[in-house]
């Protein structure tokens, strides 16, 4: 039997809220070395999710960002997969999606992440 989402997934995900500000998700990404962090409503429920790219690839200059929050620079839908789905399944997706993280949930209830060095461990750790 493979191994599945829940088997590799980091179940202390860190969340930013669409109100969180880009600066905060900046200082957030680099104090807690992350490169991506799904973004949540007022409620707690997946709603998208924001990356070291997106900020990089919203930001005008130093220092000036337009867009100013995560909710409005998220990717919407974040990618999801259910905790139970295969390995074999979270990388086919990651590579047709071209992505490098995704989101395991239960519906709106976000239950991990996983991603490419995730992967990476789990092959190096066990017989895929």
């Amino acid at each position: 039997m493979g191994l599945t989402a829940s088997d590799v997934m980091i179940r202390d995900v860190v969340t930013v809220t669409e109100s969180t500000t880009l600066k905060e998700v900046a200082r957030l990404f680099s104090e807690k070395k992350i490169t991506g962090a799904p973004v949540v409503n007022k409620e707690g429920e997946l709603v998208g999710v924001i990356s070291e790219t997106d900020l990089i690839r919203k930001s005008n200059s130093i220092g000036a960002w337009s867009p100013s929050t995560a909710g409005q620079i998220a990717t919407r839908p974040a990618v999801t997969i259910a905790p139970g789905d295969t390995l074999n399944r979270v990388c086919e997706l990651m590579y047709n999606r071209r992505i490098h993280r995704v989101l395991v949930a239960d519906g709106n209830k976000i239950a991990g992440i996983i991603t490419t060095m995730d992967i990476l461990k789990a092959i190096a750790n066990h017989q895929m």
